[in-house]
């Protein structure tokens, strides 16, 4: 196993997540399948490591062409014709952000690097009360992901001797570019919980989805599955660029998602006055613009310290 120290991902401008312990490897013992057959985008495992209980959940590497729909936005032919719902072109950004390029908005739509911004940006803002803790991410070694693969029911190929280009079959879909890339996952606290919340705490489940868009993150993918003891437990759809066109989504599937709930248990539950405001469709009635969290102020304050660090190093080497 690798004993250097990985850089923190993803490795594109904006907030990171870091490796797990340092070296991004662990021995890992897989206890239990605890996500769903459902899932398209990860799978999550109950994991014993050095004697402490995780949850380790796998982010898909989808990077989709036409008619492939797993996890579409991150094909660039679909992604061009989203504009105002997955592009935010310039002149509709309220911060003039210039725009990214094909590339950019692939890397960024990434699941595995929109679960790492999103941990990364709680983590700056000292707010990782806000979602179920993430303790960093792991890359498997092919043994490890060659049991996770035969634990699944599926056939384990070795990709790096695959004669064929790969074309995104298999369970982790691969793409060619993806071919001698390890497994990626994000370790997080285990949680072994009955239900997704009670009644008393959907007042604070969207306190704590207004204060996610003061921190610019947009989570896009609300639904039961998504809380565990009422903390959201998954962001592979969020985003940080902030887009207008998705900002009444947020509150409007939260409201369906309490009241499909309550109707399915039977419960009678109190809806938070600042969630019906979006009744309106009005902006000022839509909550906090993701759009408007200052990211610059972290890259200022690296440029800062930068700046420090190598008036600091000039100034040595003079006195030497």
């Amino acid at each position: 196993m690798s004993t250097g120290h990985p850089l923190p991902l993803p490795s594109i401008r904006g907030p990171k997540l870091e490796p797990f312990r340092g070296t991004a490897s662990a021995e890992i013992e897989f206890l239990e399948f605890v996500g769903s057959e459902n899932d398209c985008d990860s799978k999550v495992w109950k994991v014993r490591i050095d004697g402490e209980i995780y949850a380790l959940k796998f982010v898909g590497e989808v990077l989709n062409h036409p008619g492939h729909s797993d996890f579409a936005f991150q094909n660039w032919e679909f992604l061009e014709v989203t504009v105002g719902t997955c592009i935010m072109p310039t002149e509709m950004d309220p911060l003039h952000r210039p725009d990214l390029t094909p590339q950019e908005y692939i890397d960024y739509m990434d699941p595995f690097n929109s679960e790492c911004r999103a941990y990364g940006r709680l983590k700056q803002e000292r707010r990782e009360d806000l979602a179920i803790r993430a303790h960093g991410y792991l890359l498997l070694t092919q043994e490890q992901e060659r049991d996770v693969t035969k634990a699944l029911g599926h056939e384990y190929v070795n990709w790096e001797k695959h004669p064929e280009p790969l074309d995104c079959s298999g369970v982790f879909s691969r793409w060619e570019t993806h071919r001698h890339q390890p497994l990626r996952a994000i370790v997080k606290e285990y949680v072994e919980s009955p239900e997704s919340w009670t009644v008393s705490q959907i007042g604070q489940m969207y306190s704590d989805l207004e204060d996610l868009h003061k921190l610019g993150i947009l989570v896009r993918d609300i639904h039961p599955r998504n809380y565990l003891r009422g903390k959201l437990v998954d962001f592979n759809r969020s985003t940080s660029a902030g887009i207008h066109g998705q900002r009444l989504q947020e509150p409007y599937k939260f409201e369906q998602m309490v009241d499909m709930w309550a109707y399915i248990e039977g419960k009678e539950i109190t809806k938070p006055e600042a969630l019906i405001k979006w009744h309106s469709k009005k902006d000022e009635d839509l909550g906090v613009d993701p759009r408007l969290y200052n990211w610059q102020k972290w890259e200022q304050s690296e440029e800062e310290e930068n700046r420090k660090m190598s008036h600091k190093i000039g100034m040595s080497r003079k006195s030497s």
